[in-house]
């Protein structure tokens, strides 16, 4: 029998085995990071350029030397917060109704345990941790939401109880207030985005007069959200032991959730494309241009002090990576797609594999992009950058719903790693998540899906599987999830006890005889 085609395609989540953080950790770090160097850095690049050239008499302001360089900071939280609540308030609010359950998920992994915690609850006031509730003291304005499980939460009552007693903790009080003001800002958001869609319920459709009137509402951000920014983006969380008071041990709980909540939800999408735009024309806003350009430069320099620091375990392994080569003895592997922008996935398939195309689809650390010319330089040297005569950004993009660029390199990108896919009698995507701000990557796939290509989506957790088959059929917008197969994977990569390719290919026998013949 021929060996079975597979096309593979990589998320943020495959590389966290390897000891990258998670998408949403990567978010927090981008606005923790110190940008010195990088204003530094890009001062140099301006100060290099031929300022007699008429590249940068006419796409540069005048004094452009003189000019400020600006960069995201504060000042940018409150459109951060405003994104956030306005795109990913349904997940705040369902993450605030399953505090419980997510305060255990991180217990298991965190420095002190669920037993200790309930020992020093039950020291500090006589009471067992969930013996005292808050549901029925503590009531939310009905025209905001009908009913809120936070204040019946076990951990949160916790925290009202200890602020009880200890009203002085300022540090606690913090994070309550600011796990609150994400439950009114998400609860009002969603009263505001209703509102605006049904000023009047009903009216005469041909008196457009109605019309202009929706969308008046709007929601004042200046100090929702704001409390739990200053908490996760300021001082480092300090490490707790047993030997912590109850109240310290507490604290640093609370504020470890209310880091679990922004890395999963925060959504910086709206600042960067307000941004984006200026890359083309900085003369129209400088101070828009300089942010996102150093920005990018924040983002590369971040990645790559991760890479160095990580070199000798990736050689090592073990990781998704490195299974490429045991999948690679029993199946042809057609091409490697990825959204990571570091270069592990074509350093470490090309070890062994050299012939198989790596496509970075979300840009990498290892190439540019000169926005003058819309031009992509592939892995340049450093003899290259440094003689290059106009301005380049890293091409990287990170949450953003201005990508693809559409240059040529970029778009034949996406083209070749769609007729590899297509070519393919099996998909297998790991640890993509397939969110929003990817929606052309997404498009890529429902494309392949609605043309009866199979998607092989494998996920990290033990849902039931018809549960999630229809969370990616909502998240793909598929009419059927019929082209869906779902694996559940653990944390040594396999599927019910057996390596993760290994199903993969088991269920390409399995299927074989309903696939078509490749051309």
């Amino acid at each position: 029998m021929d060996k079975p085609a597979v096309s593979l395609f990589f998320g943020a989540g495959a590389e966290v085995g390897y000891g990258l953080p998670s998408g949403g950790q990567f978010a927090l770090d981008l606005f923790r990071i110190p940008v010195d160097q990088d204003k530094t850095d890009f001062k140099d690049q301006l100060k290099a350029l031929d300022n007699t050239s008429a590249y940068v008499s006419k796409w540069l302001p005048d004094d452009y030397l003189k000019k400020r360089i600006h960069v995201f900071g504060k000042s940018d939280y409150e459109g951060i917060i405003a994104s956030s609540l306005e795109y990913r308030k349904d997940d705040i609010l369902a993450y605030l109704e399953q505090l419980d359950q997510h305060v255990l998920r991180l217990l298991r992994a965190w420095d002190v345990s669920e037993d200790h915690i309930r020992r020093i609850f039950r020291d500090e006031t006589s009471l067992e941790l969930g013996q005292i509730l808050y549901g029925q003291a503590v009531k939310l304005n009905s025209r905001l939401a009908e009913s809120v499980g936070l204040f019946n939460s076990v951990f949160f009552s916790a925290w009202l109880k200890l602020l009880e007693l200890h009203p002085e903790q300022t540090q606690l009080q913090h994070g309550v207030r600011a796990i609150l003001e994400l439950l009114v800002g998400s609860c009002g958001q969603r009263l505001v985005a209703k509102l605006n869609e049904e000023v009047f319920e009903s009216a005469p459709d041909k008196l457009s007069v109605f019309d202009d009137l929706s969308g008046i509402f709007s929601l004042n951000y200046h100090s929702v959200g704001q409390t739990g920014m200053d908490i996760v983006l300021g001082e480092p969380a300090r490490p707790v032991t047993e030997e912590n008071t109850p109240v310290e041990i507490m604290t640093a709980l609370c504020r470890t959730v209310l880091e679990d909540i922004y890395s999963r939800t925060l959504d910086y999408q709206a600042l960067v494309d307000s941004h984006f735009r200026y890359l083309y024309n900085p003369k129209a806003h400088w101070a828009r241009f300089t942010r996102i350009a150093i920005f990018l430069r924040t983002v590369r320099r971040y990645i790559s002090s991760s890479d160095a620091h990580l070199m000798e375990r990736l050689a090592a392994g073990p990781g998704y990576y490195h299974d490429l080569f045991g999948l690679s003895s029993l199946a042809d592997i057609t091409a490697v797609g990825t959204t990571n922008y570091n270069g592990f996935a074509r350093e470490l398939v090309h070890q062994e594999l050299p012939s198989i195309p790596v496509y970075y689809l979300n840009g990498c650390v290892e190439e540019y992009y000169d926005p003058y010319c819309n031009l992509i330089l592939e892995q340049p040297t450093a003899e290259e950058l440094a003689s290059y005569p106009r301005l380049l950004v890293p091409l990287i993009f990170t949450q953003s719903g201005i990508k693809p660029l559409t240059s040529i390199t970029m778009s034949r990108r996406y083209v070749e790693l769609y007729d590899r896919f297509e070519q393919s009698d099996m998909i297998a995507i790991i640890g993509y998540g397939f969110n929003g701000d990817d929606g052309h990557i997404n498009g890529l796939f429902r494309s392949l899906a609605e043309a009866g290509k199979r998607l092989s989506i494998f996920h990290y957790g033990n849902e039931s599987l018809s549960v999630l088959k229809s969370e990616y059929q909502t998240k793909l917008r598929l009419s059927s999830s019929d082209n869906l197969d779902i694996f559940t994977v653990d944390s040594s990569r396999n599927v019910a006890g057996e390596p993760w390719w290994q199903a993969l290919l088991e269920k390409y026998q399995y299927m074989q005889p309903a696939l078509a013949p490749r051309t």
